[in-house]
């Protein structure tokens, strides 16, 4: 699971009007996305995961977290944990 892959292309804007930081958010957000709805069955269920505070993750928001690799990464990781059974 923490092998990047590209699951799909994406519309994009002009890569002016975006930042850089900008970008990396909207990315690792759709690839969370596409995580948790795997892991919690609908993409409903996902997008709510998260928006709520997670016991897991230190009571943080996982949306919260993707503005940067390390919080992505503890997003994946808790995702990892979750979809194996190891919920801590």
């Amino acid at each position: 699971m923490n092998d990047l892959q590209i699951v799909a292309l994406s519309p994009s804007a002009p890569i002016a009007c975006w930042s850089m930081v900008h970008r990396c958010f909207v990315g690792r957000s759709e690839q969370v996305l596409m995580i948790a709805t795997r892991v919690f069955g609908t993409r409903k269920h996902a997008e709510r995961w998260l928006r709520d505070p997670a016991y897991g993750l230190g009571w943080q928001v996982p949306c919260d977290m993707l503005s940067t690799r390390l919080g992505y990464e503890d997003v994946d990781r808790f995702l990892n944990q979750i979809e194996h059974g190891v919920y801590v």
